[in-house]
């Protein structure tokens, strides 16, 4: 009977490491993807979002303007991709990498939500779809976060453990 319960334990503790190792390989991709529109189209995100059209006073104007602000998110998503990539080599002996990978993922949703609920609407925003869609990545970095504690607490890793 112990033999039978180690046994399962042991099955689910290598699904639970698989599963994160796959959300983190499938965060990676995402990010970068990201990460390319971000840095190389920032022109797709100012189109479908609206921004030079809807915002007045802001620096997404209409015309021709450099988006730096876009350009720059796209190269903090090229970061968390890197991070990601380096914690899915091996969650187990990384936790530090761990770490920082949940701390970008709380601080992108913290400012999306800042962004959609304060900052957008200061400077008369209103585009539904905008606000929809920062819903979907601050609801979904919260969850990711909670997923992932969750998996590392179930694989037994100790990512709070630095040194």
């Amino acid at each position: 009977m112990a033999q039978n319960q180690l046994a399962s334990d042991s099955i689910n503790n290598l699904l639970c490491y698989k599963l994160l190792r796959a959300t983190l390989l499938f965060l990676v991709f995402f990010d970068i993807i990201l990460g390319v529109v971000g840095v190389g189209f920032p022109q797709v995100f100012i189109m479908v979002f609206k921004l030079n059209t809807e915002i007045t006073g802001a620096m997404y104007q209409s015309g021709l303007v450099e988006p730096i602000f876009i350009r720059g998110v796209g190269i903090l998503w090229f970061l968390a991709a890197y991070v990601q990539f380096l914690a899915w080599k091996d969650p187990a002996s990384r936790p530090l990498v761990i770490n920082i990978a949940l701390i970008f993922r709380f601080c992108g949703g913290t400012f999306e939500l800042i962004e959609s609920l304060i900052l957008l609407p200061l400077v008369g925003y209103s585009y539904v779809w905008g606000h929809v869609t920062l819903a979907i990545f601050y609801i979904g970095d919260y969850l990711l976060i909670a997923f992932m504690i969750y998996l590392l607490k179930k694989c037994n890793i100790r990512w709070w453990k630095i040194f």
